[in-house]
This record gives structure tokens, sequence and C-alpha cells, in this order.
């Protein structure tokens, strides 16, 4: 009975091969263009964090306000979402080299640690949209209470 169920779903597939390696090929292109974005720009945070953190924090020794900014803090905040960020966009770029270079190369063990990245890069994303929503969540949870009884 198995062997009847495989032979006519083999018969009559719903999607062809070529048409999936097309879509494949395409999404790895324009991966692979996303990810040089992205490092560029974590490369741009980088660069103004440690503007911030060096070149501005200087500035405000130099001001007459009487609450400097914390530069040094920011820029340290523009570190740590570059590191954040750069997760995720290695994940795409291992993705996107790996399925790319699969397909040509008809390496299955390439296509499928490139869907390996795929996943991960769904994984974390969806960790850290966890996490934010966390985040919002409970500075709702202490902010509209505290608006609430410290309202004059």
């Amino acid at each position: 009975m198995e062997v009847f169920e495989n032979k006519s779903l083999n018969e009559n597939p719903i999607f062809s091969y070529e048409e999936i390696n097309g879509y494949l090929k395409e999404t790895s292109t324009w991966g692979k263009f996303l990810a040089f974005v992205g490092y560029v720009t974590v490369g741009i945070f980088v660069l103004l964090a440690l503007f911030m953190m060096f070149g501005a924090s200087q500035l405000s020794n130099y001001t007459q306000s009487p609450m400097p900014m914390p530069f040094g803090f920011l820029g340290f905040i523009y570190l740590v979402l570059a590191g954040l960020y750069l997760i995720p966009i290695n994940y795409l770029h291992k993705f996107a080299i790996r399925m790319k270079g699969g397909i040509l190369q008809q390496d299955k063990a390439m296509v499928i640690s490139g869907f390996e990245n795929l996943k991960s890069l769904f994984k974390f994303m969806g960790v850290f949209t966890i996490v934010l929503l966390s985040m919002y969540a409970l500075i709702l949870i202490v902010a509209v209470p505290m608006a609430i009884f410290l309202a004059p």
C-alpha cells in the first residue's frame, strides 16, 4: 500500500525542483546583499559608538549644561546593539553562501547547512522578539502604576 502511495506522489509532484532551485538561488542572492548591507551597518554602529565613547564624551566636558549627556554610556549601548545585530547578519550570510554554493555544486550537505542557518536566523529573531515584548510588558507594568501614583 505504501509503495502505491509513494509512487502516486512521485508521478504528480506539487512542485518542480528546478523552480525551487531558482527561488533558492534568488533568495540567496538577496540574502547576500542584505548581509552585506548589515555588515556595513554594524561597521557604522561601531564607528559611531567609538566616536560617542571617546570623541563626544570629551565634548561634554566643555558644555555648561547642568546635566551632561552620558555619551560614553550611549556609545556602549551602540556597541551592544551592533553585537546583537551581528548575530542574525552572520546567520543570513552563512545561509546565502551555503545555499547558493550547494545548489550550484549540487551538494546536499551545503544546502542542509544553509537551511540550518536559516532556521537559526528565525530562531534568534523569534527569541529576540519574545525578549523585547517581555521587556515592553514589564516596562508597562512598572511605568503605568508609577505614573498613576506619582501624578500630581
